[in-house]
């Protein structure tokens, strides 16, 4: 029998960046980012439940809301020490706690077109590639192949041997977007990490990693939302990889 994975959602009260993101209302998601995201893993085959993890009142209220028979929604109040910025070391080590055996799919709720197609996808790359010994865990990232420098120079390629080669001949870096960790719950207690020794890299699309982190990315997200509300139009998502 293939053992369970359960989401696990972070939603933390303070938002440094944009104000009340979590919860802020959207076109036809009242519940704002959090509505959407356990409306999603609700969605989900390979999940079989969530638990989320919070230190608000209003995600607590939004979460109570979409409970239904049926789905496996546990909400757990976030201790104050572990409600602060800088904290994510300690929280890791805080999360096996709280989760059911099996794995756990850590995801964010800033990641509003990483749907239940993208979550079953990754789900089924971690037991695959587990069983296969390509790793034993998995992230979320995006590949890039583009011209890279810091404030030493160029980082991405010899500029000795081409000053500007052609982009799909560059060596591809992967960036950590933060959609989706997957680690067996035990794993991470041996770890203290989300991450294992090996893990497999999941390469997600451009439109469903977009990510929810300045103002300016939210009012575009409720801008696309209320015209699709408006129109038949194509999924954002879609668009968003176009240009359109």
């Amino acid at each position: 029998m293939t053992a369970p994975i359960f989401a696990m959602i972070p939603c933390r009260k303070g938002s440094q960046r944009v104000l009340n993101k979590n919860t802020r209302p959207l076109p036809r998601y009242p519940g704002g980012l959090l509505e959407l995201k356990l409306r999603q893993i609700f969605a989900s085959k390979e999940l079989a439940g969530v638990v989320l993890s919070t230190d608000d009142p209003l995600c607590i209220e939004i979460a109570q809301g979409l409970q239904r028979p049926g789905r496996s929604l546990t909400i757990v109040e976030r201790p104050e020490h572990l409600a602060v910025a800088d904290t994510l070391d300690a929280f890791v080590d805080y999360v096996p706690t709280i989760m059911p055996p099996g794995a756990v799919a850590w995801m964010h709720v800033t990641s509003p077109f990483f749907d239940e197609n993208c979550m079953d996808r990754a789900v089924q790359h971690y037991r695959q590639g587990v069983a296969d010994g390509e790793g034993d865990s998995l992230m979320g990232v995006s590949r890039i192949q583009s011209f890279l420098w810091d404030e030493t120079g160029c980082v991405s390629h010899d500029r000795a041997l081409a000053k500007w080669p052609q982009t799909q001949d560059l060596r591809p870096l992967y960036e950590v977007n933060s959609t989706i960790f997957v680690m067996d719950r035990d794993l991470m207690v041996g770890h203290r990490d989300r991450i294992g020794d090996r893990p497999i890299l999941h390469h997600v699309d451009r439109k469903n990693a977009f990510d929810i982190d300045w103002p300016d990315d939210f009012t575009l997200l409720q801008h696309f939302l209320a015209a699709e509300d408006a129109v038949e139009a194509p999924p954002f998502a879609d668009r968003l990889a176009t240009g359109a």
